[in-house]
C-alpha cells in the first residue's frame, strides 16, 4: 500500500461534522449543548448545559438522570420532580427542554497565548496596541483511556473535532491568518475559522514526519489599536460514523497472503547472506594467512638485520664493563664498611699517645728553660712604697695573663701562681733579693711549661693519630675495591662477549635461511588472498541486492501491511467506539440515548465602553431561544 493510500485512510479518520451523530431508536434521545464562559487565558468560569429530550415515544413520563443545579423549565410548563440525580419529568406525550448549571471540568481545556512583534504579553497589554500580533489557542484533549491494540494496552483519547473562529474588523486589521483553517473577507470584515483535533495525533500513534495533527490553532495579523471580539470555539465528539470503517473489511484478506511472500523473501535472503558468509571466511581465512605470512617474513627480516647489527657492534665494543657511576657506588659501599670500631680508635689513639709522651720527655727541659727565661725578663722592679707593691703585683698578673702557658692553666692553678708570683715579687723587693723573686718565676714557668706541653702533646697526639688511621683505612679501601672490581668485570665481560658473538654468528646463517623460504610462501599467499578476495566480492554483492530487495521491497510492504495499517486499523475502530461512547456530558439512563456538543466562548478583548454596548448574551443564549429553535 503506497504512501497515498495511507494519507486517504489516516485523512478518513479526521472527518469532522458539527451534525448530531445517527442513533437508533430508544425510549427517547437526549440532546446536551454545554455552553461554558471562558476567560482571556482560556480558564472557564461559567458553564450552563441545555438539555433537549426528543419524546418519540410520546410518553407521559420520562425518567431522567442529571447532575446540573438550579434545573429548570425552558420551555413549557411540565413540572418535574428530584431525588439527587433522579429526575422525572411529567412530559404529557412532549419533549422537554430545560437548563442548569455545572461546575465540572470539559472534556477539552484550552490556553490562550498572545504576542505582540514576537514577544509573550498578557492580553489586558495588547488591547490598543499597534504591530504584528499572534494568538495562539492551545487545546487539551483530557478524556484519557486505556485500550486493547492488538493485544497491547495503549493510551488514547475520545475523538473531539474543535472548530474555533471569530470576526475581525478590515479597518484595524491586516494581512489576516489562520492555521488549519480559512479566513473569509467580505471586505469591511473577515471571519476566521480554523480546525484542531487534539489527543488524535497520539491515539493514532502516527509520526509527525508523517503527518500533523493539529492540537492549536493560531490567528495572526498586522494589527492597529488592537482589539479582538469574543472566540467562538465548538467541539463535538462525532468524528466517524460506522458506515466509514467498512474500508477495513478487505484488509483482512490481504494478511495472509503478505505473510507468505515474506516468509519466502526472508528464505532467499538467508541462502545469499549463507553464501556470503562462507566465501566471507574463505576470504578472512586466506587474508589473515597472507598477513601471517607477510608479518612473519618481515619479522623475520628484521630480526636478521638487528642481530647482524648487534653482532658488529658486540664485536667491536671495546668499552668498560663497569661505568663510572657502578664503581663509584661501589667505592663507597666499601668506604662504608672500612669504618674503625671505637675499640680500634682507641687502641690507635693510647699508641700514639705513649709515643708523643716519650717524644715530650726529651723536649719539657728545653720547653722549661725557654719558660723561665721568658718569667724572668717579665718581673718588674721591687720598691717598697705601697704604691709600687701594686705596680708590681699588676705587672706580674699582667705579665702571667699574657703568657700562653698560663692561659692554658685551670683557673686554680692560674690563682695560685698570680697570687704566689705576685707575693714573691713583693717579697723580693722588701727584701731588695732580686734574684730569688726572679729564680720562683723562672721555676714557676719552667714547671708550667713543661706540664702543659706534656699535656698538649698527649691529647694532640691521641685525636690526630684516630682521624689519620680512619682516613687512610677508607681511602685505601675505596682504591682497592673500584680497581678490583673494574679488572673482574672486564675480564668477565671480555670472556662472554666472545661466546656471544660465536653464538649471534650462528643464528645470522640460519636466520638468512629462514627468511628466504618465508619471501616464498608470502608470495603465494599474496595469489591466494586474491582470488578470494573476488569470490567474496560477488557473494556479497549477490547478498546485498537480495538483503536491499528484502528489507527495502518486501519487509517494508510486509511491515506497513502487518504493523502501521493494521494498527492504524485497530485504532481507528477504537476510536469510533470511544466517540460513540461520549454521548453525554451530565448524566444518561442506560436504556436511552443521547448526544452532546460544546460551545466556548472567550471574553472578548475590548474597551469597558465598547463591553458595555455589546450584548454578548446574544452569543450565550438562554434556554428559551434554544428551545424555540429546536421546535
Amino acid at each position: 500500500m503506497n504512501l497515498k493510500t495511507k494519507n486517504k485512510i489516516i485523512s478518513g479518520t479526521l472527518l469532522c461534522t458539527m451534525c448530531a451523530y445517527t442513533l437508533p431508536v430508544f425510549a427517547y434521545t437526549k440532546d446536551e449543548t454545554v455552553y461554558s464562559k471562558v476567560d482571556s487565558k482560556g480558564e472557564k468560569y461559567q458553564t450552563i448545559v441545555s438539555t433537549h429530550i426528543e419524546n418519540k415515544e410520546e410518553l407521559e413520563l420520562m425518567n431522567d438522570m442529571s447532575d446540573l443545579m438550579n434545573v429548570e423549565n425552558t420551555n413549557g410548563d411540565e413540572e418535574f420532580t428530584q431525588e439527587g440525580n433522579s429526575l422525572i419529568w411529567k412530559a404529557d406525550k412532549k419533549d422537554i427542554y430545560y437548563q442548569g448549571e455545572s461546575q465540572k471540568d470539559l472534556p477539552i481545556a484550552c490556553d490562550v497565548k498572545y504576542q505582540l512583534d514576537g514577544k509573550e504579553v498578557k492580553a489586558e497589554e495588547l488591547l490598543g496596541k499597534s504591530g504584528h500580533v499572534k494568538i495562539t489557542i492551545q487545546y487539551t484533549n483530557k478524556e484519557e483511556h486505556m485500550v486493547n491494540i492488538n493485544g497491547n494496552q495503549q493510551k488514547m483519547y475520545t475523538p473531539f473535532v474543535v472548530v474555533a473562529g471569530t470576526v475581525l474588523q478590515n479597518d484595524k486589521n491586516k494581512n489576516i491568518e489562520i492555521s488549519n483553517g480559512k479566513v473569509i473577507n467580505d471586505g469591511s470584515k473577515a471571519m476566521v475559522m480554523g480546525m484542531a483535533l487534539p489527543g488524535l495525533q497520539e491515539s493514532l500513534n502516527v509520526k509527525k514526519a508523517d503527518i500533523e495533527i493539529p492540537n492549536d490553532i493560531e490567528i495572526s495579523m498586522d494589527a492597529t489599536d488592537f482589539e479582538l471580539g469574543n472566540v467562538i470555539t465548538f467541539v463535538t465528539p462525532k468524528v466517524l460514523e460506522e458506515k466509514d470503517l467498512s474500508i477495513f473489511d478487505e484488509l483482512d484478506k490481504i494478511y495472509n497472503q503478505v505473510n507468505t511472500l515474506q516468509t519466502a523473501s526472508n528464505q532467499i535472503q538467508e541462502g545469499s547472506q549463507t553464501l556470503a558468509e562462507g566465501t566471507n571466511q574463505l576470504a578472512s581465512g586466506t587474508k589473515e594467512l597472507k598477513e601471517g605470512t607477510n608479518v612473519a617474513y618481515s619479522g623475520a627480516k628484521q630480526i636478521q638485520t638487528e642481530v647482524t647489527k648487534a653482532t658488529n657492534q658486540l664485536a667491536n665494543d671495546k668499552s668498560e664493563a663497569l661505568d663510572k657511576n657502578t664503581l663509584n657506588a661501589i667505592g663507597e659501599k666499601a668506604k662504608q664498611t672500612a669504618t674503625l670500631s671505637d675499640a680500634q680508635k682507641a687502641q690507635i689513639g693510647n699508641q700514639a699517645q705513649t709515643t708523643a709522651m716519650q717524644t715530650i720527655q726529651n723536649q719539657k727541659k728545653a720547653i722549661g728553660e725557654k719558660a723561665a727565661t721568658q718569667a724572668t725578663n717579665q718581673v718588674g722592679i721591687i720598691t717598697l712604697t705601697q704604691a709600687q707593691k701594686q705596680q708590681i703585683m699588676a705587672s706580674v698578673k699582667k705579665g702571667l695573663e699574657a703568657n700562653a702557658n698560663y692561659k692554658a692553666l685551670p683557673a686554680e692553678q692560674k690563682a695560685m701562681v698570680l697570687q704566689f708570683s705576685q707575693n714573691s715579687a713583693i717579697t723580693a723587693a722588701e727584701t731588695t733579693v732580686k734574684q730569688t723573686a726572679t729564680q720562683v718565676a723562672k721555676q714557676v714557668a719552667n714547671q708550667t711549661a713543661q706540664s702543659v706541653a706534656e699535656q698538649v702533646a698527649a691529647n694532640v697526639a691521641n685525636q690526630t693519630a684516630q682521624t689519620v688511621a680512619q682516613t687512610t683505612a677508607t681511602q685505601v679501601a675505596q682504591t682497592t675495591s673500584t680497581t678490583t672490581a673494574k679488572q673482574v668485570a672486564n675480564q668477565v665481560k671480555a670472556t662472554a662477549q666472545s661466546k656471544v658473538v660465536s653464538q649471534m654468528n650462528t643464528l645470522g646463517q640460519g636466520l638468512n635461511q629462514l627468511t628466504d623460504g618465508l619471501n616464498s610462501l608470502n608470495d603465494g599467499a599474496n595469489t591466494l588472498d586474491s582470488g578470494a578476495s573476488e569470490l567474496h566480492q560477488g557473494a556479497d554483492t549477490l547478498a546485498q541486492g537480495v538483503k536491499t530487495f528484502n528489507e527495502e521491497g518486501i519487509k517494508k510492504i510486509c511491515n506497513y501491511v502487518n504493523g502501521d495499517l493494521k494498527d492504524i486499523t485497530e485504532r481507528v475502530e477504537k476510536l469510533a467506539e470511544l466517540s460513540k461512547d461520549y454521548d453525554n456530558f451530565t448524566m444518561l439512563n442506560g436504556e436511552n440515548s443521547g448526544n452532546v456538543k460544546f460551545i466556548m466562548i472567550m471574553d472578548a478583548i475590548k474597551k469597558q465602553e465598547e463591553k458595555d454596548n455589546t450584548k454578548e448574551d446574544a452569543i450565550f443564549p438562554s434556554q428559551k431561544d434554544e428551545a424555540k429553535k429546536g421546535k
